[in-house]
């Protein structure tokens, strides 16, 4: 009995501590003058609870809509929505930094380009791969290997909705793994070719999936996540543990990719990488060049086919494609470009937060001093939502960028701006373009799913945006369209 009184004691004396140590950070807050719900001068639980649930882009823009452009959103984090603190934020040379949060995104043995906060280390790797992912580089070097992966893939999915239906995002990540395999290790995964039925190109796909679930819980659970893999009898959370090295394993034959190619050669960066370098990297673009441009391309489709008159204006002008068409002729199409642009203001798969953290000196964002060292970031979801520049913000618009202003254009940024702008920008757009041009051509008339529902294709936030529902089902059968 003594035993279990001390153990009740020791365990209400840890709990009593635990919620004084709250209270006091909260009344102490230095953010505490920042507008927000009050839960979030005391406790990360609610903003936890959204970031695991897929819910928190969101949570932020309902945020914003109550308490105003600036937000607390955590005891140690703000929120802001305008486009002059997403310039202040992400501009070159703007003195905020990234944090330790992007060093917990470690998907191999050590930190890759994404995941550096060190700026000159960032510079150096950076520098090393930047000459290879110029668009002139890309349409030289790539633009043929896309086309036939393009092609490859589209034939696929029109077989299969000839018979039935067919899910375009689960093709479209098989598309862009197989491209993006291409590109870094030399060879194709031949997701597109088996359907991904192979034993061990599921369990890559899966860990690709898992490798998201896993940087949030890293953030959440830093410590605990792999001491709870152990010891709960969960496969799927031993699944999503192990997902790192199912991914960074495949980067054990990209050796050859050390010296980055011809387009790289004596740049003056350091660039014998350690095998560990070569491993990270290639598993950081395996993960940042497949889901992002695949939902991209999914909700592009999606979009398009809830308007069949807008379907078929589209089919009309990629039937003036000349043959053996390229790039360059796709980019020249105005209204295919208009919905690209639309489509990646409503449907970035990136628009989540990209947290940074404030100057020494500290930063004043609409009359809130925010101190230095302060946690901050400025979501897309919320900036390109904003009704004042984009009027009707949820409409899918497709003239919106015909007559665009110039602050509208310099906001629409999906890929980002700054040196930490998506370096591989160039690629995706050459797949989404290839991508909407022949899925029109080559599936004419295509329709969805009769059991496709916008529920199902609302949006979650993990690493990326997803469908809720996982899946984009298209039919070239009457009887199973919409």
């Amino acid at each position: 009995m003594a035993i279990l009184n001390t153990i009740l004691y020791t365990c209400a004396a840890l709990i009593g501590y635990r919620i004084v140590k709250y209270m006091h950070a909260g009344i102490y807050n230095p953010l505490a003058h920042i507008p927000g719900p009050w839960h979030t001068r005391f406790s990360s639980v609610v903003g936890n609870y959204h970031r695991v649930r897929g819910t928190k882009v969101a949570w932020h823009h309902t945020l914003h809509a109550r308490y105003g452009p600036v937000v607390r959103v955590q005891p140690d984090r703000v929120a802001a929505s305008d486009v002059e603190s997403w310039e202040a934020i992400h501009r070159m040379g703007s003195g905020f930094r990234k944090t330790w949060i992007h060093e917990k995104v470690r998907i191999g043995p050590e930190l890759f380009l994404f995941s550096f906060t060190d700026v000159k280390k960032h510079a150096a790797r950076r520098k090393l791969f930047a000459r290879a992912f110029t668009k002139e580089a890309i349409r030289r070097n790539w633009e043929d290997v896309v086309r036939q992966r393009v092609e490859a893939c589209v034939e696929k999915i029109k077989k299969e909705a000839e018979g039935g239906v067919a899910d375009v995002f689960k093709w479209w990540r098989l598309m862009t793994s197989d491209i993006i395999a291409q590109m870094s290790f030399g060879e194709s995964f031949g997701l597109v070719e088996s359907s991904g039925q192979d034993e061990g190109q599921r369990a890559y796909f899966e860990a690709l999936e898992n490798a998201g679930i896993n940087i949030t819980l890293r953030e959440v659970v830093p410590f605990m996540l792999p001491l709870l893999a152990k010891v709960l009898p969960i496969r799927k959370l031993k699944d999503i543990v192990g997902a790192h090295k199912v991914v960074t394993d495949k980067g054990t034959i990209a050796q050859h990719a050390r010296r980055g190619g011809e387009d790289q050669e004596d740049d003056g960066a350091e660039s014998d990488l350690s095998d560990n370098a070569i491993r990270s990297e290639a598993a950081g673009f395996l993960i940042a060049g497949s889901d992002t441009t695949s939902v991209a391309l999914t909700y592009t489709i999606w979009a398009i086919l809830k308007r069949p008159d807008l379907q078929r204006r589209l089919e009309d002008e990629v039937a003036g494609l000349p043959v053996g068409f390229g790039d360059k002729d796709v980019e020249q199409l105005p209204l295919l470009n208009n919905v690209l642009d639309e489509a990646l203001r409503l449907y970035n798969p990136a628009s989540g937060p990209l947290i940074r953290a404030t100057p020494p000196g500290g930063v004043t964002f609409h009359g809130n001093f925010i101190p230095g060292g302060t946690l901050v970031f400025c979501q897309m979801w919320t900036v390109l939502r904003n009704p004042d520049m984009f009027p009707d913000p949820e409409k899918f618009d497709e003239r919106r960028f015909e007559n665009a202003t110039e602050k509208q254009r310099r906001v629409a940024q999906p890929f980002g701006i700054g040196s930490r702008s998506c370096i591989a920008a160039p690629l995706a757009m050459m797949e989404l373009r290839f991508g909407v041009a022949m899925f029109l051509r080559g599936c004419k008339g295509a329709m969805l799913g009769k059991d496709m529902t916008d529920d199902m294709m609302e949006q979650r936030n993990r690493f990326f945006n997803y469908p809720k529902g996982k899946r984009c089902d298209i039919t070239l059968v009457r009887e199973l369209g919409q």
